[in-house]
């Protein structure tokens, strides 16, 4: 017949698998004792080592209120503690099974109680549920564990009795000599104080979500916690726990937080803490959807600072550092995306023009929404006219339809505006390297076309040309980053070279180059190596240079004795 109730309980085969449950380090096991003797009252707490027949002990000894009643130790899930501080903490009541499987010596006294007391569990005790004798002692009011380090544990104690007393609100004595402590939330910008909870605030991104980020009285665990960027700088938080227990730790490891209502109203309390710390500072550069969340947060900032990075092209290799040293002048406008081979170009044409130059910023998506953002000009096209054969011919990110490399004729950069109308512009370009696709870049495949040599250099051509086909994944062959680089310059250079100076120009910069790379570093100090090659001939002979000149004899004018 089924029952017509059922209740929760404890299965006395739970107790026969303590062993299997807990898996701890030298470090959990003082964490548990560290925080079991703080809920005592304790203000101390001893660490203390001791030989005993080839094998060593240690003793843990606090002040605390000690314990009344053997028989809560062992008593799986009972903690023992008064009503208070169960509704304050919600202990588990499963710590000294942290040393579950090991031979235990639990030795206290209450401070009401005459005599202390004395229990013996043995490392089959913890699972056989046999009766354990409790011995009549004398003993100061507190409690003492003793057990045995075996060789792992005994190794690490010094720093896992750091780590664990770090942060611990009682001192630790390791040996009689204070354990350092030290406030979990040092180095904050800011404290907030609210809910049982301190709240620091860090503008340093080296505190991440995914560090350690909540302190429970001494025990430190990492959880994910909310992480506000602005466009310089990035805001994260820590915690310590004070009074709120609804926060509750994983158990038996107590390793994670437990995810619950609690939790998420502590992270909106730390996002509110956040922005309102930003609120107290000068200006922010928060993105508008962060801005926008605040004020459902009710914390009225004003809006984003309106301040933009300068444009820079963007490049067929995202690891390059090519110089670019600019700042904005003027009233900004935004340039969007058109792939490496357009932008390098359209930012060597705009760069002389007066209505663009100094202008163009980086069109910054997050600040999308701000007014001061959504009325700026922005070029929203870019597209390269040329004339040849009688025909005008335009290439953009979508349209390709270029000659071989060499000259054209009225090359010109049309340039998409938008604002309150649209209109386009059209700007004279030097120079044009076009590809079949333009986002896949490979300087095989590049055509360059120009209308003159007037304005474009080899040196010029060069730069545009890593800037837009450089890519070191193209030479997977190479040794370094820095190899590709120079591989990829010297047939660059052979190229532009060739189209802006003639092919003798060309062969003369290969030759330079590989004379620099592979002879010159060999030719002694103070000599001179020249060389006369044909395509039958090779003639080289060292030369020093010429010595100086013998010194000139002055004759004096005192020693001529001539008649």
């Amino acid at each position: 017949m089924l029952p017509r109730t059922i209740s929760t309980s404890i299965s006395q085969d739970a107790i026969t698998k303590v062993t299997r449950l807990f898996n701890n380090t030298i470090g959990d096991v003082l964490a548990e004792l560290i925080q079991n003797a703080r809920r005592a009252g304790a203000s101390l707490l001893e660490l203390t080592t001791s030989e005993h027949n080839g094998r060593t002990w240690l003793s843990v000894t606090d002040n605390g209120a000690g314990i009344e009643d053997p028989s809560v130790l062992l008593a799986f899930g009972g903690s023992g503690w008064d009503n208070a501080l169960m509704a304050r903490e919600d202990p588990a009541g499963m710590g000294v099974f942290s040393l579950a499987g090991r031979r235990l010596e639990v030795s206290s006294r209450a401070p009401g109680s005459k005599t202390g007391w004395r229990i013996d569990i043995g490392p089959d005790d913890w699972e056989s549920a046999a009766p354990i004798a409790v011995t009549a002692i004398g003993h100061p009011v507190g409690t003492c564990f003793r057990f045995e380090l075996e060789s792992p544990w005994a190794f690490s104690l010094d720093r896992a009795a750091q780590q664990a007393a770090c942060y611990a609100p009682i001192e630790v004595r390791l040996h009689g000599v204070p354990i350092p402590r030290e406030d979990w939330l040092t180095g904050a910008e800011t404290i907030v104080e609210r809910d049982g909870v301190r709240i620091g605030i860090y503008r340093d991104p080296r505190h991440l979500h995914r560090a350690s980020a909540i302190n429970f009285h001494g025990v430190t665990t990492s959880c994910r916690l909310p992480m506000i960027i602005e466009r310089d700088r990035q805001w994260s938080a820590k915690v310590d726990i004070v009074d709120a227990p609804q926060i509750q730790l994983v158990l038996p490891a107590r390793k994670e937080v437990v995810e619950n209502s609690a939790l998420e109203n502590l992270r909106t309390a730390i996002r509110i803490a956040i922005y309102r710390h930003i609120q107290s500072l000068a200006s922010h550069r928060l993105s508008h959807t962060s801005w926008c969340y605040a004020e459902a947060l009710g914390v009225h900032l004003p809006p984003a600072s309106p301040i933009l990075e300068p444009w820079t092209p963007a490049q067929a290799d995202s690891d390059s550092d090519l110089d670019h040293e600019l700042s904005l002048a003027g009233e900004p406008i935004l340039m969007d995306h058109f792939g490496p081979a357009i932008e390098q170009c359209a930012a060597f044409a705009l760069a002389k023009d007066p209505r663009f130059a100094g202008r163009l910023a980086a069109a910054d998506a997050s600040m999308s929404g701000y007014h001061w953002f959504d009325r700026l000009t922005r070029i929203s096209g870019l597209r390269f006219t040329f004339d040849q054969d009688g025909a005008v011919h335009i290439f953009d990110s979508e349209t390709f339809d270029a000659p071989e490399s060499g000259f054209v004729e009225n090359l010109n950069l049309l340039v998409e505006v938008s604002n309150a109308t649209a209109e386009t512009i059209t700007v004279p370009a030097p120079v044009a390297i076009v590809f079949d696709e333009s986002w896949h870049c490979c300087l095989d495949d590049a055509r360059i076309i120009f209308p003159s040599k007037e304005g474009l250099s080899a040196g010029d051509l060069l730069r545009l040309l890593e800037g837009a086909c450089f890519s070191a994944s193209s030479d997977s062959d190479a040794d370094s980053w820095e190899t590709q680089n120079n591989r990829f310059l010297a047939d660059a250079r052979e190229i532009a070279t060739s189209l802006l100076e003639g092919e003798d120009a060309a062969l003369i910069e290969k030759t330079r180059a590989i004379l620099s790379d592979h002879v010159q570093w060999f030719v002694p100090e103070g000599r001179r190596l020249f060389a006369s090659i044909d395509r039958a001939t090779l003639d080289v002979r060292f030369e020093s240079p010429l010595s100086d000149p013998p010194e000139a004899v002055v004759p004096n004018p005192a020693e001529d004795l001539s008649p």
